[in-house]
């Protein structure tokens, strides 16, 4: 297996560049089943094409540029496979659920991001929040905190980039450590993770165990998957203006929960 890349702070890699650091991330490339064309230290057509494919794959802005995310997608990547062929031989059977997971650690169900693209919608300009029609101040996708923490304001904008930049950031930073702490997180695969995500996401990471989501959480605790969709869509808000909304969205959480991973 090739050496994990390591560029330097605010460093990228993208067509045009040449030398080792190219070459190094082609053998990457290549050793994740990827095609970036001949090992020569060029990045070319072949090279955008298969770092294009890599972020895709892991949910990251598919512009061909290696940047900080996408060197530490690569080298989580590279490190799974390298222990993914450590543990072959030594148990053959042995498998790890990763497919449908991705993300700068590997583990963010990817699912769950166009679910939660298609009910929020993207907003360049910060707006109030619908329901409480004041705060929390929200921009992009639905989010609510810049990269520091701190709030929007009204009258802030953003680009396109950073606002997919800063979903997936907070997807992995501030949603996904709460909801790993479910007892059967890890027993759930990709599209029950990616619902449950959604859900996190729209009404709060931490519901499980709050007294608000006694329904969800007893429903997850002792696994009565066939009393998930109908417990879905008590979430929603009766009787408000956004009631219909939250309702799809619910059916559409409950639809992915239920889906099989092919």
């Amino acid at each position: 297996m090739p050496s994990k890349l390591n560029l330097n702070s605010g460093e990228t890699l993208q067509k045009g560049a040449t030398g080792s650091q190219v070459k190094q991330l082609q053998e990457i490339l290549k050793a994740l089943n990827l095609n970036p064309g001949t090992i020569d230290g060029d990045f070319g057509n072949n090279t955008v094409k298969a770092v294009k494919q890599f972020q895709s794959q892991k949910g990251l802005e598919a512009d061909g540029v290696v940047g900080k995310n996408t060197q530490n997608a690569l080298n989580n990547a590279l490190g799974q496979a390298t222990t993914s062929a450590a543990s072959s031989i030594s148990s053959p059977t042995s498998s790890v659920p990763t497919k449908g997971f991705g993300g700068t650690t590997g583990k963010l169900p990817l699912p769950g991001v166009p679910l939660i693209k298609e009910f929020e919608g993207c907003y360049l300009k910060a707006y109030p929040d619908p329901l409480s029609g004041n705060l929390p101040i929200t921009i992009g996708w639905g989010t609510t905190k810049k990269r520091d923490g701190s709030n929007w304001k009204l009258g802030e904008s953003i680009t396109q980039q950073e606002a997919d930049d800063l979903l997936m950031l907070q997807l992995e930073n501030s949603y996904l450590p709460p909801l790993q702490k479910i007892p059967v997180w890890n027993e759930l695969n990709a599209n029950q993770q990616g619902a449950l995500l959604s859900f996190g996401y729209n009404l709060g990471a931490n519901f499980y165990g709050s007294s608000n989501f006694s329904s969800m959480t007893r429903v997850l605790r002792d696994k009565k998957w066939d009393e998930i969709e109908e417990t879905f869509l008590k979430y929603r808000n009766p009787g408000s203006n956004v009631e219909a909304g939250l309702k799809r969205r619910r059916q559409a959480e409950a639809k992915l929960f239920l889906t099989p991973v092919s």
